[in-house]
């Protein structure tokens, strides 16, 4: 007993010391807590901290190895080889030992996702970020240590993320089938957080004009660009023009070479290098109708359709010259569910939602809800 006291009043006077920045002073009462209790798995930790600080890391590591190898649940020995490890370039060691703390702190955590296939998931993305979270990122990780008060479910929200961009491609009856509830309400969110994203006080605008587009879709218009690479965009639906000229001004800011032609019943008074505005009638649009430049719509292609008139015409028009690797994105679309379907389902082989984009932010945090279609 008198020992146990000893090692305690020691441990004690070592972390006084060691707070203190008292380094030599607290090292020393350390190793003094170790002859009394060789088993004492906080010295040992305390031990590979100070010698981190020291930069003598491969003496740390092996302090807390044996700490580990003591009690191999021991939670802070994990996470401080997870963090010195990875400033080491051992990621294989780092990625074990930051799994194997999470799976400690989140035992107990009641979540409606795997956890056993959040975790590694979450550890690796972290990794590719260099370690540096995203605020959703920490949202998750307070969840697992049990430090967040939320009613949230982050890491139910994490697993259908990463679903959703490990399972890209998708037919639209799969997506609906996977989302049962009704079209209004299948989005992570709502409400309040969705309204506010093209502004409160003031409309987000380009040079001056405003746009009209949420946040979120901005973003994801922007990834769809870098990726696509599209030579020519057409924008069914011109309003201000804003949103041709944002379009074009974006892909010259990725180095693209792509034109915009953006049609309306009234041509926006704007001019444009790489886009061109047509004043045209989309309610005379059908199968058999060209629209004006119809030549000009050859190679990588994006189509989108926010004119909110004759889309079931406009669609089958455009399947006939939209390719493999095509987009076709259909905007403002809670009412326009019937027809996106009835389109889909009957040319089911030929359009594949993407899931990466539609669920970036969140299940369908867009306005092109279920309707951002890649071609094959």
């Amino acid at each position: 007993m008198k020992d146990n006291l000893n090692a305690n009043d020691t441990f004690k006077l070592a972390l006084e010391n060691h707070k203190n920045n008292n380094i030599q002073i607290a090292l020393d009462l350390y190793k003094q807590v170790l002859k009394i209790d060789p088993d004492s798995i906080d010295a040992l930790n305390n031990l590979g901290i100070i010698f981190n600080q020291l930069g003598k890391y491969q003496k740390a590591i092996s302090f807390y190895q044996k700490a580990i190898k003591i009690n191999p649940n021991f939670t802070q020995a994990h996470r401080n080889l997870t963090v010195i490890f990875f400033k080491l370039g051992e990621f294989e060691n780092s990625y074990n030992h930051h799994v194997k703390f999470l799976q400690l702190k989140s035992k107990g955590i009641v979540s409606n996702a795997e956890l056993k296939n959040v975790i590694p998931m979450l550890v690796n993305k972290l990794q590719k970020q260099n370690q540096v979270p995203t605020f959703f990122d920490n949202a998750a990780l307070s969840q697992l240590t049990e430090k967040s008060n939320s009613n949230v479910d982050y890491c139910d929200i994490f697993e259908k993320g990463q679903l959703s961009k490990k399972n890209r491609f998708i037919s639209y009856s799969e997506r609906t089938k996977k989302y049962s509830e009704s079209i209004s309400t299948n989005q992570l969110f709502s409400g309040l957080p969705f309204l506010v994203s093209q502004g409160v006080h003031s409309v987000i605008s380009w040079k001056g004009i405003p746009l009209f587009k949420t946040t979120f879709d901005l973003s994801i218009y922007s990834m769809i660009l870098q990726e696509v690479k599209p030579e020519v965009i057409v924008e069914l639906g011109s309003g201000l023009g804003s949103s041709a000229i944002w379009l074009a001004d974006t892909a010259a800011a990725l180095g693209l070479d792509t034109h915009v032609y953006s049609f309306d019943l009234k041509k926006p008074l704007l001019n444009h290098k790489r886009v061109t505005f047509v004043e045209y009638d989309l309610n005379e649009t059908d199968k058999l109708s060209k629209l004006p430049c119809w030549k000009n719509f050859t190679g990588k292609k994006i189509i989108i359709e926010d004119a909110h008139v004759n889309l079931k015409n406009i669609l089958n028009l455009f399947d006939t010259i939209l390719k493999k690797d095509d987009y076709l994105i259909i905007e403002d679309s809670v009412l326009k569910q019937d027809i996106i379907s009835d389109f889909s389902i009957e040319k089911e082989s030929k359009y594949k939602l993407d899931q990466f984009f539609l669920d970036f932010f969140g299940v369908n945090i867009t306005c092109c809800i279920n309707s951002i279609f890649k071609c094959y």
